[in-house]
């Protein structure tokens, strides 16, 4: 973020903008409600609090559903290079699944 756009922020949110950071992971694409076996790498903004990604639910800018695997410490993120910039959803893909299979009566 630019200077001014920093400005425009409350001292919390600008507090919790700073404790984040891009970490690389891998992720698994969720396809028909099947976990697809090809992973892939991905970057995501993450909190230290929120560094557990095995079995969380992740989103990209088109819709498509990833499921975490693993935090890939070392790895620095690209937004040039092959990672897909994933959002972490705030259910996990157990909770999802339950939805999706739960019939409607």
């Amino acid at each position: 973020m630019k200077v001014r756009q920093l400005t425009l922020l409350d001292e919390q949110s600008l507090q919790e903008l700073q404790q984040t950071k891009y970490v690389v992971i891998l992720v698994r694409e969720l396809k028909n409600n099947l976990v697809q076996p090809t992973k892939k790498q991905a970057f995501v903004c993450l909190k230290p609090s929120e560094m557990k990604v095995k079995g969380e639910l992740f989103d990209d800018c088109l819709g498509n559903h990833y499921v975490g695997c693993k935090v890939l410490n070392g790895i620095h993120y690209s937004e040039a290079g092959n990672q897909i910039p994933v959002f972490k959803l705030p259910n996990n893909i157990q909770d999802y699944l339950t939805n999706q299979l739960t019939p409607d009566y």
